[in-house]
């Protein structure tokens, strides 16, 4: 179940199934669902008595099981966030599950389960059969970063405008639960009110952390040194640099695509080149008259999309501003260049799917060995 249709359960209050498993990488979404069970069944004076979070690490499992079975004297539901299971060894788990597949979840009782592992949250899913809904959270897809901070800041009581939500995303990264606290301070400041692009800029301190997207930057902007600095973090964060991966080739074949697109159709295409040179110009630059610049380029680029034929528009991405502004960035490669390590991009990507050993230092060289290319 997706997480749209599983609030509009919880805020109906019609959960039915007493065992929630809420899969996938993003806690902050997890932790917010969670909070929205919690009041949408418990009354804030029975949530203390009410509610019980544990995370696992197995030690402590025994012990919740008898708490899940001991007794409330509050009407209201008792509520559990059991997270991280799938963090136990396999016999601890399987240990806990089958007493509580034994004993059944007792009457006016939730439980919600916290996994990352998808094959666990199978294994749970099996253990209570129609008894458990399991839902997927994953972060917003960077096109779709925008609706959801307008979204939250409307749930906040406020709104913001457009490339405020931009501003924001280019000062605060894409971490959700840092994202929603910056709007939270904002929609706070200005209640009821519409949050601007100048109250972004003067509330929101540069806290970004190193993303995906600062890797993709870099290498677009041909910065060697930062984008292998960039990869290693996000290795060491955690990251799965097989997904990061993905998203390079992406943006590699985009690339490529415009330059053929420039190539084959200079007719429709040299007006939109001439816009990118001039909108490199500014691109590092950050003062008043510089971003006006930018602003009006981006326009002027719109415009002659609107020109254009759709097809090509579309495979050029020419449509929406966020992929126009790292669009010059193609600029940075040649046609030729871009053609030339094709070969080498198929043949990283079948070791990195048929499981190379080292994926790091894989990804590493490639971009190297692209970047440091003349």
């Amino acid at each position: 179940m997706d997480i749209q249709s599983f609030e509009k359960l919880i805020k109906s209050k019609n959960l039915t199934k007493p065992v929630s498993i809420f899969s996938g990488p993003e806690d902050f979404l997890k932790q917010k669902t969670f909070n929205l069970i919690a009041k949408s069944f418990i009354p804030e004076e029975e949530q203390s008595d009410n509610i019980k979070k544990v995370v696992c690490n197995g030690k402590e499992l025994p012990e919740l099981v008898n708490l899940i079975y001991s007794f409330s004297f509050n009407p209201s539901p008792r509520l559990f966030y059991i997270q991280d299971l799938d963090e136990v060894t396999v016999k601890q788990r399987k240990e806990f599950l089958e007493k509580l597949k034994n004993g059944g979840v007792p009457f006016s009782t939730i439980l919600v389960f916290t996994v990352k592992d998808n094959k666990v949250a199978t294994e749970i899913s099996n253990s209570f059969k129609q008894q458990s809904e399991k839902i997927d959270f994953w972060a917003p897809f960077a096109n779709k970063l925008n609706d959801w901070i307008r979204k939250e800041t409307a749930e906040l009581g406020s709104e913001i405008a457009f490339d405020a939500a931009d501003q924001l995303i280019e000062l605060a990264g894409s971490d959700l639960a840092l994202l929603h606290q910056e709007l939270s301070k904002l929609a706070l400041a200005k209640p009821g009110s519409k949050i601007t692009l100048d109250d972004v800029n003067k509330s929101v301190s540069y806290v970004k952390q190193d993303t995906a997207f600062d890797f993709l930057d870099a290498f677009g902007k041909r910065q060697t040194s930062k984008a292998l600095r960039i990869l290693e973090v996000l290795n060491n964060r955690g990251e799965a640099v097989q997904k990061i991966w993905f998203m390079l080739i992406k943006q590699i074949r985009e690339y490529r695509i415009f330059h053929a697109l420039c190539k084959d159709r200079p007719d429709v295409f040299n007006p939109i080149l001439e816009q990118l040179r001039k909108y490199k110009l500014y691109a590092e630059k950050s003062d008043f008259k510089s971003n006006q610049e930018k602003k009006n380029i981006l326009s002027e680029i719109q415009n002659i999309a609107e020109e254009i034929p759709e097809p090509l528009a579309n495979l050029a991405n020419l449509k929406y501003q966020n992929k126009i502004k790292s669009l010059y960035m193609a600029l940075n490669f040649s046609l030729l260049e871009l053609t030339s390590f094709w070969p080498k991009m198929i043949e990283l990507d079948s070791k990195l799917k048929s499981g190379t050993p080292e994926p790091l230092a894989s990804i590493q060289t490639f971009v190297a060995d692209i970047l440091l290319a003349r």
